[in-house]
């Protein structure tokens, strides 16, 4: 497990420095086994995670040490694991544009812009706004995720949940979902691919 742990503070550190958090907001997790994963505590900063720093978490029921206390987001990274068995690594960031869209009152159900959208993101999803940390919102997680297409859930008036069958995926995933965004957000008339072109994409690299 000395591996897991170690896997989590490069996809903490690594996330920090793809630019896709803001300040020390964001929390990470990596799966362990069939039954377990190891998620960022309460409090922690990705940029300067430590070992120290991290919770192993029962899938099953949530069971973790008293301390250190897990991110109070541990449900949704529960949900997602628990709904999507190939996912081994999940983010929770807030970056610039993409959670702009997830403030905006009418966003774009289509983010093809690019061919890395459908070939490394595949599809989105929106789901509503709940609280953080509650069980509506793992529950609103769970609902989004349903789609088996869907690899980022935008989570409205908060920030992205960026599902990965590794970690390296999962930045790289936000980091082309964050360019769409802030080329949706730039007020330029925009066209996207073709759907059937992005169809053929979205076929070429399923992982989770």
């Amino acid at each position: 497990m000395d591996a897991d742990y170690d896997a989590l503070v490069r996809f903490a550190h690594a996330a920090a420095a793809s630019g896709l958090l803001a300040s020390s907001c964001g929390n990470a997790s990596v799966r362990v086994g069939a039954d377990h994963m190891l998620i960022t505590a309460a409090g922690s900063s990705l940029a300067s995670l430590g070992r120290g720093q991290i919770a192993l978490v029962s899938l099953a029921d949530g069971a973790h040490a008293e301390q250190p206390r897990p991110s109070m987001e541990v449900g949704f990274h529960r949900r997602a694991y628990r709904d999507r068995p190939l996912a081994r690594a999940v983010l929770h960031c807030q970056s610039r544009a993409a959670t702009t869209l997830a403030c905006a009152v009418d966003p774009p159900a289509n983010l093809d812009l690019i061919p890395e959208i459908p070939a490394y993101v595949r599809r989105h999803a929106y789901a509503d706004w709940a609280p953080p940390g509650s069980d509506a919102l793992s529950e609103a997680v769970g609902r989004a995720l349903v789609d088996p297409e869907v690899t980022v859930v935008q989570l409205r008036n908060h920030g992205q949940v960026i599902l990965g069958a590794t970690w390296q995926a999962a930045i790289r995933r936000g980091v082309f979902f964050e360019l769409a965004c802030s080329i949706a957000t730039s007020g330029l008339p925009l066209r996207t691919i073709p759907e059937a072109d992005a169809a053929a994409l979205r076929a070429l690299a399923r992982d989770v």
